[in-house]
C-alpha cells in the first residue's frame, strides 16, 4: 500500500468514526483498531490538511438536475445526487486533486 493509499485508508476511518457519533476510544474499541495508532494517523492528517491549501472545485450549475449536480475536478467530470456517500466524495476528489 503506497503512502497515498494508507492516508486515504486513514481518513475514511476518521472519517466514520466522526459520523458515528462515538467518542474516538469506543469506536476504537469497537472496530478493533487500536487506540494510540487511530489517534496518530488523526493527529498526522489533521496537520497535513491544516497546511494544505485550498482547492476549488467547479460546480456546473448549468448542467445540475433536480436530484443532483455535476463537479469538474482536473478533468474529471462527477455526477453527484441525492443520498451520496460524503466520504467516498472525498476520497475520490482527493485521490484526483493529487
Amino acid at each position: 500500500m503506497t503512502r497515498q493509499e494508507r492516508e486515504v485508508f486513514w481518513l475514511g476511518l476518521l472519517e466514520q468514526q466522526a459520523a458515528s457519533g462515538l467518542s474516538a476510544r469506543a469506536w476504537c474499541v469497537q472496530k478493533a483498531i487500536g487506540y494510540a495508532t487511530f489517534m496518530y494517523w488523526r493527529r498526522r492528517l489533521v496537520q497535513r490538511t491544516k497546511a494544505a491549501p485550498l482547492t476549488l472545485i467547479r460546480v456546473i450549475e448549468e448542467d445540475a438536475v433536480s436530484d443532483g449536480l455535476w463537479l469538474l475536478v482536473g478533468g474529471a467530470r462527477i455526477e453527484v445526487k441525492g443520498g451520496f456517500d460524503a466520504a467516498l466524495l472525498k476520497q475520490v476528489v482527493a485521490a484526483l486533486v493529487s
